[in-house]
């Protein structure tokens, strides 16, 4: 779906009775969807590319990504299905109407595993023995949560490999380069 489809959809879900003009989002089958991933998720005609919708019927630390892991289990690898224009694959966590949250939004520096990191990177200016740039710090914490969590050696290139799914290629080859770079 499109961006604006996808506000047309999510404004649609808030206000049930509201008069919301259909989008032209189409929705997929798992299988349906990994083959259009597969192809390059490229856009289509519409501007149309792949957000993997989770609905999750409630809130806790790491639920995303464990329902993500369902539709795509390697995503942590660099991903294959690149072409010349492809889109990355938009993850959409919806928590269902009624779900109480785990615990309320905090800021990311306020987690206790993104605090340590933060508190090791401030003395070090590296986490799990990797020089972050300032810049990209609190995403590629994240990042090396997630390779942690799933028992992925955490390296330059598992970080780099790891977020170019959910980045422009451009963005994603900066975030390499700029990781490199700081570990020679």
């Amino acid at each position: 779906m499109s961006a604006s489809d996808l506000e047309i959809e999510l404004r649609a879900r808030r206000e049930p009775h509201a008069k919301v003009p259909p989008s032209r989002a189409v929705a997929l089958s798992t299988e349906d969807a990994l083959a259009r991933r597969d192809a390059g998720n490229l856009p289509d005609e519409l501007g149309r590319t792949l957000r993997l919708v989770l609905v999750l019927e409630r809130s806790e630390p790491g639920l995303v990504e464990r329902e993500r892991l369902r539709f795509e289990p390697d995503f942590h690898d660099a991903p294959t299905w690149r072409r010349e224009g492809s889109k990355p694959v938009n993850v959409v966590p919806l928590v269902a109407p009624g779900a109480r949250a785990a615990r309320p939004p905090q800021a990311w520096w306020d987690d206790e595993t993104m605090g340590r990191f933060e508190s090791e990177w401030r003395a070090s200016g590296t986490v799990a023995g990797i020089a972050i740039p300032g810049r990209w710090r609190g995403f590629v914490f994240k990042t090396i949560a997630s390779l942690k969590d799933s028992g992925v050696d955490v390296t330059v290139d598992a970080i780099a490999d790891s977020v170019a799914r959910w980045l422009a290629p451009e963005e994603a080859d900066r975030l390499r380069r700029a990781l490199r770079e700081a570990n020679s």
